[in-house]
């Protein structure tokens, strides 16, 4: 496993691509219980964090400037990426799509699959890396 540079100063690379999947892990666990709290924007925005942390884990190790620099910007490159399982751009475009306000008042806990795509981009992005990340 190649050890990956550090740099500080740069948006990319201030993290290795291990340090980017823990913190997308960190970042989907705030997600989950935001949108099981019905807090329907937070949770929103901590998905798609999440998923944009964890592909750039990806993108850390193999640059790619069709995914741009934001998260919104991967999610949108992601979802298109013929490359990609068709599950992880359906995951991409739920993220994409996502309302940032609840359309129903539900009963019981809030609807956490927003938290179930970002997920699987999260594994997406861990099997992408798995060779160079970190133990």
């Amino acid at each position: 496993m190649a050890e990956q540079t550090r740099d500080p100063t740069h948006w990319l690379h201030r993290f290795t691509a291990d340090e980017w999947l823990r913190a997308a892990e960190k970042e989907l666990q705030h997600a989950r219980v935001a949108l099981e709290a019905k807090q329907q924007r937070a949770g929103v925005v901590q998905a798609r964090r999440a998923a944009g942390m964890a592909w750039n884990a990806v993108l850390s190790t193999a640059a790619d400037e069709a995914y741009g620099r934001s998260y919104m910007e991967h999610l949108q490159a992601l979802s298109k990426d013929a490359t990609a399982p068709e599950s992880i751009r359906a995951a991409a475009r739920a993220l994409l799509e996502a309302p940032m306000t609840a359309q129903l008042i539900m009963l019981g806990k809030g609807d956490a699959r927003l938290a179930d795509s970002a997920r699987a981009i999260l594994e997406h992005a861990r099997e992408r890396v798995k060779p160079t990340a970190s133990a």
